[in-house]
């Protein structure tokens, strides 16, 4: 597979996992435990926040939203999760003020692939 090809197939799988909305875009994040740090990977098709605060619920949604805004440099008063707030391994995260291709191409910067 050439660059170019795997670049494609990465967009795909980012692209998959948003969808524009009236209010935002919405990105789908599932939620996956890493003890050391927090950062976003690409894992199959799926977009994966690893956070070491896996198994607090509020504490693993401020480290999503912190993440999110510290590294698609989004004030964070601009991302709600409004699906799986109160537990539950996916989210769905609306991001306000950004179109889909700006979020698509900051994505494909941050994440990483395992």
């Amino acid at each position: 597979m050439g660059v170019e090809e795997f670049r494609e197939s990465l967009l795909r799988v980012i692209r998959k996992n948003i969808e524009e909305s009236s209010n935002g875009v919405i990105l789908t994040i599932r939620l996956g435990e890493d003890s050391s740090e927090n950062y976003l990977v690409i894992d199959g098709d799926e977009l994966v926040f690893k956070t070491r605060d896996f198994n607090n619920a509020n504490r693993s949604n401020s480290s999503l939203i912190g993440y999110l805004s510290r590294t698609l440099k989004i004030p964070s008063s601009k991302i709600d999760i409004i699906h799986g707030s109160r537990g539950g391994v996916v989210k769905r995260v609306l991001i306000k003020d950004i179109k889909p291709d700006e979020l698509v191409e900051k994505l494909l910067r941050i994440a990483r692939l395992i």
